[in-house]
């Protein structure tokens, strides 16, 4: 909202001081000038406006070098308390406009309007291939970051402009226009249509990306339900359970995390207090730095005994310059400079700017602050996150911010349009350019991530905790988090629940409840071996790292170079060639086809397990393929295989590898057959030689029929509407790496500490810190929801792991990279099938309590 306005704050300065002998000198106010002073045309070098100042009020005019428009015309009622706030240089052409939004604006005295502003050169109408020309020019002339955006700017011209016709749609051109501006990634540059429309060049940040993955409707509806969630997150870590405001205001929040850690949540720096909004842009700038101060006192001094605080700048998208320097103002005992700003572009370069901060000398706060940001801080958010993070005694953590940061330069064009474009260059105490790149953190983590709302937690606030060794209210003690296990096995039908808890490298709470099996009363251990679904794939991922660190294989292997019998390659995609790495990161456009389930057999006949739910799509009397090769070859990447069903591929362009990114068993049965074919190996044997057995993992088995007799693998079971558990039978599938090992929670969690500790656990090494970086870092540049796809393990927020869910298998591995904590959740028994689906919500309060333990566990 940092818009180039006239607005200014209405002062009034009495002067006095002491002579030599101390007499008090009083000095009278000079007679104030009036607005007949700076009568005149006056233009803004750099930004194709000239105002045109008179008795009669101001007229504003907006250009480039081939068109004029008037734009706005305000009243002598308007224009006469800005003569307190503008003044002349000695030789009267130059005016200085002091902005109380943003920064003194300079103008220069014109003998006559720009030629193709005379009266009878102005333009009062366009047709839409006329405001393409006016919006591309203005932009050539005006705009200032092409080349930091990396926009060929001729060529858009040559690109778009035949596409713009007479004939062209408003939508249409709406649509063009926005095609052209998202390029830019530039939240301040848009063209609004008459009807409130616009084409902007925002960029789709992780927060968008959040709203985007999780709602099924409107984007602002859904991202302001996630701030609700996020909200109630913040409320839970307070130490009172609120978040208190000066008189209801929701633009500046804070509470207490602890005695000795406050917290400031800042959503935007206008509309201070909303109900107290002034109708004109002058008097709106005033209020706000005002009320500025009341919600600033009233905030710190509420928090003036905590030794830190933490200052929440995640959601603030902008607002006023000067508003943000007042808030820095109370973080410091020292005025300060921060940065410049300067306009620069092809038409002007003008005088830098220094941004300043004045201290509040009154009231503030000099003792470590933790400023937290990221992609949905913006313009005058990020004016706010570069001003304190030139304190010394400040810390930011999180995402690097918008980029967005320049002054908005808007055109008003005839009948309704407006255009606004950045123009100006912000600079950082270091003297680096901001714009485009943004505030840096000095810790990086992801700032918005909705598994953190599953957890109750809030990753960037649980390290600033961590620090300081704070203690939540919400913390349980082991004995409580045994208590927590066994209510979930009481108030659910779960036949048992087995968990871990991992801070760093080490098993730090570990315990199981309820029974392996039901029928036979086998209680269930820490050590029982559970089956945990698609983690399987995450173990496989280490097993296909660990032979690409030894040189037998290579991501970017293609499958048609290791010796498969048959080729899986798209047949309507003959350029795609699928890699490996394709397939290791679901890139492969492989799908699992509507019969995929038909694969599943029970171990005692090899008939389809699908029998048991009463799903008859199945061949119910004929056996189901039980070998890989078979599987693969003859009955899913053949044209007439019995598990193809409604096609192998994703449709059209998205069937081709590196397309996009789709979920897919069979790709990943794919890999693990072609890495078996490129090491010639078998696999499981190979994880139980290289993993297994070098980590004490002695409850871990792919086949359970090779597990312990004296320790057999957790019965599974699906539980009905009415909450009844019913046993299900020994079942498996051909594709085997993607969802059949069998590990016990103790097993799993050494090899989750391993990974978290670059592949070490208690000295015992199963893969080096390169690897490591590969197996769980981002392993295609596809777009992606969760943020990163590894090799199998993919990362949600700052958590990696994976998950697991089958029939009788819900299972949970996850590992926050920031605090240091993991979590292992596997029970045998789940309601998602034929049930009500009422468990889950149990489940991930568990985990909350798990992984809170984790986080505060020293």
């Amino acid at each position: 909202m940092k818009r180039l306005t006239l607005s200014i704050i209405t002062t009034a300065i009495l002067l006095s001081g002491c002579d030599k002998d101390n007499d008090v000198i009083v000095i009278a106010p000079e007679e104030p000038a009036t607005i007949e002073s700076f009568n005149g045309l006056w233009e803004i070098k750099g930004s194709g406006e000239v105002w045109d100042l008179s008795s009669n009020g101001l007229v504003t005019y907006n250009f480039n070098s081939n068109t004029c428009i008037k734009a706005d015309e305000e009243s002598a009622q308007f224009t006469e308390p800005l003569a307190e706030y503008l003044s002349l240089n000695d030789e009267k052409d130059r005016l200085t406009f002091n902005s109380p939004a943003s920064s003194k604006i300079e103008l220069v005295k014109l003998d006559a309007l720009p030629s193709q502003c005379g009266a009878g050169n102005l333009t009062t109408d366009m047709t839409l291939p006329e405001i393409f020309d006016y919006v591309w020019l203005s932009l050539d002339e005006y705009y200032g970051f092409f080349e930091l955006r990396d926009i060929n700017w001729p060529a858009v011209y040559d690109t778009y402009k035949p596409k713009v016709t007479a004939s062209t749609s408003h939508a249409e051109f709406m649509i063009i226009m926005d095609e052209i501006f998202t390029e830019f990634g530039d939240g301040h540059l848009s063209l609004e249509g008459p009807q409130g429309e616009q084409a902007d060049g925002s960029k789709i940040d992780s927060w968008i990306k959040e709203g985007i993955l999780n709602g099924d409707g409107d984007i602002n509806d859904t991202l302001a339900q996630l701030q609700a969630k996020e909200l109630s997150v913040l409320k839970h870590l307070m130490s009172d359970g609120q978040l208190h405001s000066f008189e209801g205001t929701d633009a500046i929040r804070f509470g207490h995390i602890s005695p000795e850690l406050g917290y400031i949540r800042i959503d935007r720096v206008s509309g201070m207090i909303l109900d107290n909004v002034a109708d004109n842009i002058l008097s709106r700038v005033e209020q706000d730095l005002d009320n500025t101060d009341l919600i600033m006192t009233h905030t710190l001094e509420q928090l003036r005994d905590a030794d830190s605080i933490i200052i929440d700048l995640r959601y603030n998208p902008g607002g006023f310059d000067k508003v943000s320097q007042k808030i820095a103002g109370y973080f410091t005992d020292s005025d300060y400079t921060f940065g410049t700003k300067q306009i620069k572009n092809q038409a002007f370069k003008g005088e830098v700017i220094d941004l300043d901060v004045t201290s509040n000398t009154e009231l503030n706060f000099t003792k470590q602050i933790y400023v937290l940001i990221g992609e949905h801080t913006g313009s005058g958010g990020e004016v706010l996150a570069m001003a304190l993070q030139s304190l010394p005694h400040s810390q930011l953590i999180g995402e690097a911010t918008n980029g967005s940061v320049s002054d908005t330069l808007t055109h008003q064009l005839p009948n309704g349009w407006e255009l606004t474009l950045s123009h100006e260059v912000y600079k950082n105490q270091a003297g680096e350019v901001v714009e485009g790149v943004g505030i840096t953190p000095d810790v990086e983590t992801y700032a918005y991530a909705t598994v953190d709302h599953k957890y109750m937690t809030d990753t960037p606030i649980e390290y600033v905790m961590q620090q300081h060794n704070v203690v939540s209210s919400h913390a349980k003690s082991a004995d409580k988090l045994q208590q927590a296990v066994r209510e979930v096995v009481t108030k659910t039908s779960l036949p048992s629940v087995s968990v871990a808890v991992i801070k760093n490298d080490k098993i730090v709470f570990e315990h199981a409840e309820g029974f392996a099996n039901l029928e036979q009363n086998i209680p269930a251990t820490v050590n029982t071996p559970y089956n945990v679904a698609s983690i399987s794939k995450a173990v496989t991922g280490v097993a296909i790292m660990q032979l690409v660190e030894e040189g037998t294989l290579s991501l970017d292997d293609k499958l048609t170079e290791v010796n498969l019998s048959f080729d899986p390659n798209n047949p309507q995609s003959p350029s795609s060639t699928m890699t490996l790495r394709h397939l290791v990161t679901h890139t492969s456009g492989i799908k699992d086809s509507d019969r995929i389930f038909c694969t599943y057999y029970k171990y005692e006949d090899q008939l389809p397990l699908a029998t048991m739910f009463g799903l008859s799509f199945c061949e119910e009397e004929i056996p189901v393929t039980t070998s890989l090769e078979q599987l693969l070859a003859q009955d899913y990447f053949s044209e007439q295989g019995r598990y193809v069903g409604s096609g192998v591929y994703l449709d059209g362009a998205y069937g081709q590898a590196g397309e996009v990114m789709s979920y897919s068993n069979m790709g990943t049965a794919l890999a693990a057959h072609a890495v078996e074919k490129k090491a010639a190996l078998n696999l499981a044997e190979y994880m139980s030689e290289s993993i297994f057995e070098p980590l004490g993992m002695n409850n871990t088995q792919w086949d359970h029929t090779k597990l312990s007799a004296d320790n057999p693998k957790a019965l599974q079971y699906n539980i009905d509407e009415a909450g009844t558990a019913h046993a299900l039978p020994e079942y498996g599938y051909a594709t085997l790496y993607d969802g059949e090992l069998n590990i016990s929670s103790h097993d799993l969690s050494k090899l989750l500490a391993a990974i978290a500790n670059q592949g070490s656990y208690q000295g015992t090494q199963i893969l080096n810190a390169e690897s490591v970086k590969q197996l769980i870092g981002a392993q295609s540049d596809v777009f992606n929801i969760p943020y990163q796809q590894g090799v199998f393990w993919y990362w949600d927020g700052a958590f990696f792991g994976h998950n697991g869910g089958d029939p009788g298998t819900n299972a949970l591995m996850i590992y926050n990279a920031l605090t240091k904590t993991g979590v292992i959740m596997l029970t045998n028994g789940e309601d998602f099938i034929r049930g009500k689906e009422i468990i889950q919500p149990y489940l991930d309060n568990l985990a909350a309590d798990l992984y809170r333990f984790g986080v505060q566990h020293k």
